[in-house]
């Protein structure tokens, strides 16, 4: 806590994760990133709208960072015999200063297909984000 206090007073930014459970079936919300500092708050998670489905939310509070949208992005990943891949991506572009909750469209959630891990991501730009930041897999 103090050294959160400290970061913010010299304005570095600093990003936190939560831990939280791991499953997001069935409507439950699991926060995977969350960031507070001198330029902002807002946070993504993972959102379970049924037992078949999940979809990506932005919860963006404030933000200093004047003038370019804001994006959040869900993942879905299956495990294959060449590791994780990403089968489906859902994104949406937030414009500046439309504070609130955002949703992405859904991606399946089918564990009949095998192992399956969901992450949401935020980025800023005007086009897609050429980089993002994630919160930790769910499944």
């Amino acid at each position: 806590m103090i050294s959160t206090a400290i970061a913010l007073l010299i304005g570095i930014s600093i990003p936190l994760v939560a831990s939280q459970p791991a499953n997001a079936a069935c409507g439950t919300v699991n926060s995977a990133s969350s960031y507070w500092g001198w330029n902002g708050t807002w946070s993504t998670h993972v959102v379970g709208t049924n037992c078949s489905t999940r979809y990506g939310r932005l919860v963006w509070d404030t933000s200093d960072s004047c003038c370019n949208p804001w994006w959040v992005k869900i993942e879905r990943q299956l495990w294959g015999s060449y590791g994780w891949l990403t089968t489906h991506t859902q994104t949406k572009r937030v414009e500046f200063g439309n504070f609130g909750t955002h949703n992405t469209g859904t991606v399946p959630s089918d564990p009949s297909q095998g192992s399956e891990r969901f992450h949401a991501c935020w980025g800023i730009g005007s086009t897609t984000p050429s980089s993002w930041t994630c919160g930790g897999w769910v499944s």
